[in-house]
């Protein structure tokens, strides 16, 4: 898989997660498994320079997901909210 279609299907399913969790639900367990599959490929494709936040971005996702099989919603909320942070500040540090 290349970087680009990684980050596009990403950007996509976390949409959709998002898109949930501001409607008060938790999300779908197949969407979040199928986000941290991809997330855990992330590290496999990144450089030196960022691998380290790319390890990060997939704990985080792992996290959510177990806190949706545990139906904790505050906790997914805050860590969809870590992810979006993570994110952000990779974009803005390592956007070439």
């Amino acid at each position: 898989m290349e970087f680009k279609q990684l980050k596009a299907e990403l950007e996509i399913i976390f949409a959709k997660i998002t898109s949930e969790l501001d409607n008060n639900n938790v999300p779908d367990i197949v969407t979040l498994q199928e986000f941290v599959r991809l997330a855990r490929i992330m590290p496999m494709l990144a450089d030196d320079s960022w691998i380290g936040e790319s390890e990060d971005f997939s704990h985080l996702a792992t996290q959510l997901l177990q806190s949706a099989r545990n139906k904790d919603f505050r906790t997914a909320i805050l860590l969809a909210d870590a992810l979006n942070d993570a994110q952000l500040f990779c974009h803005k540090s390592f956007r070439n």
